[in-house]
């Protein structure tokens, strides 16, 4: 007799034999036994985690021969040929290259035959959201309204892809991971049956590798027998599978929490020297801080999670060294490292630059130390690291938050101060129509006529805001603009937003001046004090500097535009 594969000589043959998936083998059972199946079923969920193993049960379920509380029974003559894959009645089909319309119309064709011997003619298609988009059409109404002695039972591992209509019609149950702790208990039991010598650490390896998979385990698990001759240590499983050991994983991971950059670059050094990629390394990373991340938040492991004793003493010792916000800044800082790695060529570097850049890091704080940080400069703090005049005699400085927002365009306490001045000066203006300006216009007169404006267009308000009237008369009125404000004084010059002021001044006044639009020449004054704000500029930034840096490395982030440069 030819060798049978573990995966398949200990696929399931009962549903109490289904590892993982107690809820859907419960509701399969239970269904058969009432005869409540339904007309079709869909399986969904990721590899390996018994789908097709699922649907050969309830097919084998359903033609038991036995009474309704024994099956299946697996003795039976039906029970029998489903097992070996030889049931006329029990038809598999490869959804991927069986997924044509012609392929579907012959399968609707023999749907109308009874079948030879058991109750029910039952379809299993694989991998069924690989049917074309006509062939699923072709299914819909066989699917709703089969002859009653027909049964289907779709699998996926992709469920999205198949159509709605069809997912409507059919009853869903979606399989999920199989834990790492069930997947282990499994390869022990089926190593102690085969007489394989396994190493409980190198069973969990495996477990971990297999990604929820049971079919995978096992295919190592046999993969590991003709490696090791049944006799299978955890530096076996490292060799074969190509893995990073637990051992370097905590040497490495032990380095970055230690800030140790030496040790980190030596034993990065020595991983990928005995042929690891840089990219599985990080990926190792990643799940060790994920693991310290779920310990740290959730006390305890969750499902997915499967240590030994020894590995969670060590874990539990790391997470003494650290605060959850410092694991989030480390998987932060790994996670776009990774995305650097399969960008480049040369994949080692962007893993050493993030290990060394972690291994350099600062005591990491949460935002809400942050802001209260920020809110502590006041200018006993920052305003003492040394702010100069043009002289280059000290002057004090307002605080942190004060300099940031007058250099940002914020109001500060002054500004607000001055801007209520502002504002009560021209409430007594509009009250004092004595105040005119040269030629007869009043300044009440002036603001009406930008009142006016500013309901017939507002684009035309904004750009007339920007100046200021110098002249009046009844023939000309002039507005100069400053030399930063050329655009305004060009879009005002077109003849559509000039009629709109011209307009608003005849409503006002009752006469039509000629307007004209100036600017204004730069003086020396005002030279001098654009340099001044430069000089000011500066030594706000070079005051601001350790507190953009510090944010920088708290937050992980990079300049992209100064604020600052230009006009404030």
């Amino acid at each position: 007799m030819s060798y049978q594969v573990l995966a398949r000589k200990y696929r399931p043959q009962t549903f109490p034999d289904v590892v993982g998936q107690e809820t859907i083998t419960r509701t399969l059972a239970n269904s058969v036994l009432s005869q409540r199946t339904a007309n079709a079923y869909i399986f969904c969920g990721p590899r390996g985690v018994g789908k097709t193993s699922v649907a050969r049960l309830l097919a084998k379920a359903l033609n038991c021969e036995k009474p309704p509380e024994e099956k299946p029974c697996n003795k039976c003559a039906s029970c029998a040929q489903v097992t070996a894959a030889r049931d006329i009645d029990v038809l598999e089909i490869d959804g991927a290259s069986n997924n044509g319309v012609d392929e579907i119309r012959v399968l609707l064709e023999n749907v109308q035959f009874s079948p030879s011997r058991g109750k029910f003619k039952i379809y299993i298609i694989d991998e069924v959201h690989m049917l074309s988009a006509p062939a699923f059409n072709a299914l819909l109404k066989t699917l709703e309204e089969p002859p009653a002695h027909v049964k289907f039972v779709f699998a996926t591992t992709a469920p999205h892809k198949v159509l709605p209509t069809i997912m409507s019609r059919c009853q869903r149950f979606d399989f999920k991971k199989i834990p790492p702790k069930m997947i282990l208990d499994r390869i022990m039991d089926i190593a102690g049956k085969e007489k394989i010598d396994i190493d409980e650490k190198a069973a969990l390896w495996i477990a971990r590798s297999a990604d929820g998979s049971l079919r995978d385990a096992l295919v190592i698990l046999d993969q590991m027998v003709s490696f090791t001759d049944k006799k299978i240590m955890p530096e076996d499983v490292i060799e074969l599978l190509g893995m990073v050991s637990k051992d370097m994983i905590f040497r490495l991971s032990g380095a970055i929490i230690d800030k140790s950059a030496k040790e980190a670059a030596t034993t990065l050094d020595e991983i990928i020297n005995n042929g690891r990629d840089p990219v599985f390394i990080a990926n190792s990373l990643i799940s060790h801080f994920r693991d310290l991340m779920i310990l740290k938040t959730a006390g305890e492991p969750t499902s997915d999670m499967a240590f030994t004793e020894e590995e969670l003493k060590e874990l539990k010792a790391q997470l003494d060294k650290l605060t959850l916000e410092e694991i989030l800044y480390i998987l932060h800082n790994i996670s776009h490292c990774l995305k650097l790695i399969k960008s480049t060529m040369f994949t080692r570097a962007p893993l050493e630059i993030a290990l060394i850049r972690l291994t350099r890091r600062e005591d990491v704080m949460s935002l809400a130390k942050v802001l209260a940080k920020l809110e502590e400069m006041e200018p006993g703090g920052y305003a003492q690291q040394g702010a100069f005049q043009a002289d280059n005699t000290p002057t004090e400085r307002a605080p942190a938050q004060e300099i940031l927002h007058s250099e940002l365009g914020f109001p500060t306490a002054a500004m607000k101060g001055k801007r209520r001045q502002t504002e009560n000066y021209a409430i007594e203006s509009e009250e004092n129509d004595g105040a005119s300006a040269p030629g007869g216009m009043s300044q009440a007169n002036w603001k009406s006529v930008l009142n006016y404006v500013k309901s017939k267009k507002m684009s035309v308000f904004t750009f007339l805001s920007a100046g200021e009237p110098v002249e009046f008369s009844s023939n000309k009125i002039t507005i100069v603009f400053k030399p930063d404000h050329s655009f305004n004084k060009d879009a005002l010059e077109t003849p559509s937003n000039k009629s709109v002021i011209e307009e608003a001044i005849g409503k006002v006044t009752g006469e039509s001046p000629r307007l004209e639009f100036i600017i204004a020449e730069s003086s020396e004054n005002d030279d001098q004090k654009t340099a001044e704000n430069s000089k000011k500029r500066a030594s706000v930034r070079e005051a601001m500097k350790p507190v953009i840096e510090k944010a920088m490395d708290v937050f992980g982030g990079h300049v992209v535009r100064d604020m600052m440069e230009g006009e404030p």
